[in-house]
Order: structure tokens, then sequence, then C-alpha cells
């Protein structure tokens, strides 16, 4: 169903939505904000209402705002604990979209895009079945050790340098927990940017790193779990 153009507050809403959250990038102008974060990854948001990419189209979205997601988020009983994170701030709207008879093609582009981008609550509407993507998140320090630990980086929100300093001094700390010693560093990469360089030890003996599999540290970060369940969408 196409939801018609994309004006705030008029129009049906759509199956699903993302709730937007306030980041110091975004600036006085969320939706302005939003539509040039995805077209500069490819993902066209039209005047007619369409998102496209490539020319190809995958749904119909709309704009939701601020009072008509309070009233969304009253009805299907669901509450932004996202809103509690250092990297997320008060609520700015919303993007609601429906699928052009292909899901599969909006999980595979849109959705990973629009999860980073919006940093709220993704709900469904005929029933309040709801994700949050931006939660925190347990991992084994086994992810310190590789180019692709944290999902290739991708459950990191890399887009801020007081981000990873976070981390990586969660990461120090859950290492001290463990009564290990290790030297946690940030890397400019296109995967994992959290890393152990050098040894780990024990009391100052080298040991092996498949020790860290048993011990672990819990981050605010991104749970792409929810594009893997098939029911949601």
């Amino acid at each position: 169903m196409n939801p018609g153009p994309a004006v705030e507050g008029k129009g049906a809403v759509p199956s699903h939505l993302a709730i937007i959250l306030d980041q110091p990038a975004i600036g006085p102008e969320w939706k302005s904000w939003l539509t040039y974060e995805l077209a500069l990854r490819g993902l066209l948001l039209g005047t007619d209402g369409t998102v496209k990419e490539d020319r190809t189209l995958l749904g119909f979205f709309r704009f939701l705002g601020v009072q008509e997601c309070e009233a969304v988020l009253r009805a299907t009983r669901v509450e932004v604990h996202a809103r509690e994170c250092p990297w997320a701030g008060p609520m700015r709207g919303a993007l609601g979209w429906e699928d052009a008879g292909s899901g599969e093609a909006l999980l595979n582009s849109f959705i990973p895009v629009l999860i980073r981008r919006s940093r709220g609550p993704l709900i469904r509407l005929e029933d309040g079945v709801h994700h949050e993507p931006l939660r925190q998140v347990t991992f084994s320090l086994s992810n310190l050790t590789g180019k692709f630990g944290f999902e290739d980086g991708e459950a990191l929100l890399c887009d801020s340098s007081d981000y990873l300093e976070y981390a990586r001094n969660e990461a120090q700390a859950a290492l001290t927990r463990a009564g290990l010693e290790a030297q946690v560093s940030i890397t400019q990469t296109a995967h994992n940017p959290l890393r152990i360089w050098g040894d780990v030890t024990r009391n100052g003996k080298k040991i092996s790193e498949t020790v860290l599999q048993d011990f672990s540290m819990t981050l605010w970060a991104f749970d792409w779990s929810c594009l893997r369940d098939e029911t949601f969408w």
C-alpha cells in the first residue's frame, strides 16, 4: 500500500516505524538530515513517498512528528530505553514504512542504514511487537582479538570518537576484573576498531587468547539480531 506523500501528520500509519532519537550530528531539521544520510548510501526518499535504491522501488515511507510518535508509543506500550544511552537523546520523530513486495530488499539495504541512523526502537504497528537495536549488549572478550570482532565492527557506534574511548575503557576494565593484562587499542579500519595488540598475560606470564572466551563485557551497542527475526518483518 502506498501511504502517499511524506507529509508529517497526514495519511495512514505504515506497517512498521523506526523512532528517530536525537544525536549531535542531526541539527535542527532531522528529516533533511535523515534524507541526506540515506542518499549518501544510495537510498532515496522521494517526495512522492517512495523508497528507492538505484531506481528500484523498495517501499513507501512517511515521516511522523513527535506528538504522533508519542501516541503510537502509548498505544503499543513501547518504552524507549535507548534514550538512556549517552549517544542518543530525546525523540525527534519517526520514519514509517511498508515494503513494495520485497521485504528482503529492504532488509538487505534500507533497514540496516535506518537502524544505525535512527537509534530508537523498531515497532510493528498492528500488534506493538518491537525490537530495540541500540541497547546494552554483552560481548565475549574474544571479540577483542581480530578484525571481525563485534560483528565486523558493525555492533559499535563508530561514528563518535568518545564512544570508542568509552568502549576501550570498558574493555580494559573487563580485562582487569578477569585478572588479565592486555593493551586494548583503537585502530582506523573498516572492520573492528577495538582490538588487543600484543600479548595477553596473567600475573606477568603470557597465556593463550582463548581464555578470553570465558569473560565478557557490556557496552551500549547495536544488536543486529532483529534483522534475523523473520516473524517481525
